[in-house]
């Protein structure tokens, strides 16, 4: 396998995702309808102006949204072609990436096959969601840095600065990448002159000026989005108390940081398994396999693993969230999400992925103590960036989507704990072949169920042009999240009316359901085609007696 056809067939495997994901309906998804906003606005009013209901800066993304609705006329599925290409484009920047941390083309594949095969990625390539936007800059910008650590290159680094202040008006997180950078260079370089000091410092000064620049425009002009204020006026006061456990906030990051290990080990079992633990000792290797089976055995008996969270991408019953009256919060429509089978199994490879994700963090951390200043920089700079990108989620909690940008850097790092050589072979081939066989089943099921997703979302939508035809209005038709918050959040009142659905609902007269509720009439049900038997079978339009 060399390069090209490495990457032909990442593409092609994307486009049979998109196939069975069948990514039809002039509908937002998730947040998408707060980007979309945007989108509109730059075509009417010829500036940038963001929804309050966005903590992103989303600049490159409104900017391309812009430029393509211009063309061919606003819709959601004209946004969500873009972010396919984007998500084409992600893959290749994730291909170059392991490429530069020295993997082999196929070695490079099987890594970026791994990432892709992550249960947000099928549903983030086919919306109009941010995360994919930061990933297409936060890789390259990263490729670069690596590369100007290793061989110092002028042109490296004023690509990758460059590359990475626009990152960062898309997502404020892509900042992490130049300021692991920062960490790496300053760590290795000797001596420390003013010039050695100032070639690691710049990048990370540029980006952050782009980012105050860019604060300062929406400061002075549209206005600075509610979201935004909350999620960067929340994290230093969040630190503090978690250092002083005020109000026990403590011990809750601690169990938030369980949780995160839970996600990235069930997102890290299928590379690990495939790349195994080279050069590691036999006592290395049973203290992993031991705290495998110990952390498997715990996780079945209590239901910790894997660790899904409600309202959230990767859910018990499938990709969600199930934002619908009776679905997330008040669970009335009782999806089922027993543990099932399947989720013992997800339950048991999140186990051994989790011990293998400690294994290397122990790793890495010895590797830094013990080499001082000569550690690699490479792994300095990997760990720096996880360090300053996964820290803050930690101690403000974190939607499970935002640990895509990440795994890539995870993937790498566990490489570069367990470095090829000729003197330790690679795994055994029916090792691998499990490990492919999990990557490829793993994507194939999330594909599935984004497709389900899918479905149930284009029979809501039919739901509530039926309810529209019968006269309701978004004052007085509950359609769920993504429907009541692009009908109502920039356009009335954002009042939380007791006892009605938190998405600025005011009348429930008419409702969209997974199921039937007291005190409302069936007016029509609508079938979902569905492939996976946790997938909601069908939705409802409702009208209160």
């Amino acid at each position: 396998m060399n390069d090209r056809r490495c990457l032909a067939l990442l593409v092609v495997i994307q486009l049979v995702v998109v196939a069975v994901v069948a990514p039809r309906g002039e509908f937002p998804l998730n947040d998408d309808w707060a980007y979309a906003h945007s989108v509109q606005w730059l075509l009417a009013e010829h500036r940038v102006r963001l929804s309050d209901w966005i903590a992103m800066n989303l600049l490159p993304q409104t900017l391309a949204g812009g430029l393509a609705t211009a063309a061919l006329g606003f819709s959601f599925e004209t946004l969500r072609h873009i972010t396919q290409c984007v998500a084409a484009l992600a893959s290749v920047a994730a291909f170059y990436w392991f490429r530069a941390v020295r993997l082999e083309p196929s070695q490079a594949m099987v890594a970026s096959l791994a990432l892709i095969a992550a249960p947000f990625w099928p549903v983030l390539a086919n919306s109009y969601m941010t995360d994919l936007y930061g990933l297409v800059f936060a890789l390259p910008a990263a490729t670069l840095f690596l590369r100007a650590l290793e061989r110092p290159s002028r042109g490296a680094l004023v690509a990758a600065t460059i590359i990475a202040s626009i990152g960062v008006l898309q997502r404020q997180v892509v900042i992490v990448v130049p300021f692991a950078f920062m960490v790496a260079w300053l760590w290795a370089r000797r001596p420390r002159t003013v010039r050695a000091v100032a070639i690691g410092i710049v990048p990370f000064a540029l980006s952050a000026a782009a980012e105050a620049g860019y604060h300062l425009y929406l400061a002075l002009g549209p206005g600075v989005p509610l979201a935004q204020q909350y999620a960067h006026g929340r994290v230093l006061p969040l630190f503090l108390k978690a250092l002083t456990n005020e109000d026990r906030h403590g011990e809750w990051v601690i169990s938030n940081g369980f949780t995160m290990a839970g996600y990235l080990g069930l997102l890290l079992a299928g590379w690990a398994g495939w790349w195994g633990m080279r050069g590691a000792s036999r006592a290395v290797r049973g203290a992993v396999l031991c705290a495998a089976i110990a952390i498997a055995a715990v996780a079945l008996a209590s239901g910790a693993l894997p660790p899904y969270r409600t309202n959230q991408v990767m859910d018990a019953a499938g990709i969600g969230p199930f934002t619908l009256y009776d679905g997330v919060p008040r669970d009335i429509a009782r999806l089922d999400r027993s543990p099932g089978v399947a989720w013992r199994v997800a339950g048991v490879a999140a186990a051994f992925g989790t011990a293998a994700l400690l294994a290397m963090l122990l790793a890495t951390g010895a590797h830094l103590v013990q080499s001082g200043r000569n550690a690699a920089p490479g792994r300095v700079f990997m760990a720096a960036l996880l360090v300053a990108y996964l820290g803050p989620f930690v101690v403000t909690d974190y939607i499970d989507r935002y640990l895509l940008f990440a795994l890539p850097f995870v993937f790498a790092l566990w490489a570069e704990a367990w470095p090829a050589s000729s003197r330790d072979p690679a795994p055994a081939l029916p090792q691998r072949a499990i490990a492919l066989a999990w990557i490829v089943v793993l994507l194939g099921v999330s594909a599935v169920a984004t497709r389900d997703y899918f479905s149930w979302n284009r029979a809501r939508w039919n739901a509530i042009r039926a309810a529209e035809r019968l006269g309701a209005t978004a004052e007085t038709l509950d359609g769920g999240f993504e429907y009541n918050g692009l009908r109502r959040y920039e356009q009335q009142p954002r009042v939380q009316v007791p006892g009605k659905s938190w998405w600025w609902v005011r009348d429930d007269r008419y409702v969209v359901a997974f199921s039937s509720l007291p005190g409302y009439d069936e007016i029509e049900t609508w079938r979902v085609e569905h492939w996976l038997s946790r997938s909601p079978a069908e939705v409802k339009l409702l009208r209160r007696r």
